[in-house]
């Protein structure tokens, strides 16, 4: 990759996530969202499996619960909540809805229960979770640098986050 697209996509990531916080600040209502920050010792799926990102990416906490970000892969939002919120329905409907999406623990976050490259039935999902240690589940969901791509998604996870009462 040359030195001026690396400039334009680095410029793309971060002028998109600044514009995306100022959006969503006022068309999530109930929701808190903070500034953009650099986030650290973030992952991406490449190639099959997860490779560490040695440099930051920006992102900002939407409460309770989310953070929205911006990786080289394009814009992302993911959710934490407690594994004795969660029921299968809701996972059968995360993995029908959400095209590109990963379901992992808090603490072994390299290990998905979900993965949409290599994807499982949502009853082996469901029974993976509840066999695990974790205690707080994530649900991502990335999309194209497309902001309106981005707030679909979310807007329609929240949907389905709140008829299942986790948000």
């Amino acid at each position: 990759m040359m030195i001026r697209e690396v400039h334009e996509l680095l410029n793309r990531m971060w002028e998109g996530i600044f514009e995306l916080r100022e959006e969503l600040k006022s068309e999530l209502v109930g929701f808190e969202v903070e500034e953009v920050s650099e986030v650290f010792n973030a992952y991406l799926y490449i190639d099959g499996e997860w490779r560490e990102m040695k440099y930051p990416h920006p992102a900002f906490t939407v409460r309770p619960a989310g953070e929205v970000g911006a990786t080289l892969q394009g814009f992302y939002f993911v959710f934490a909540f407690p594994k004795d919120d969660l029921n299968l329905e809701f996972i059968k409907e995360f993995i029908q809805k959400f095209e590109r999406s990963f379901i992992y623990g808090m603490e072994n976050f390299l290990e998905d229960f979900y993965n949409y490259e290599r994807p499982r039935t949502p009853e082996e999902v469901w029974r993976s979770i509840e066999e695990s240690n974790e205690e707080m589940i994530n649900f991502e969901v990335d999309t194209s640098f497309d902001k309106n791509e981005l707030k679909r998604e979310l807007f329609k996870f929240i949907d389905l986050s709140r008829r299942f009462n986790l948000l």
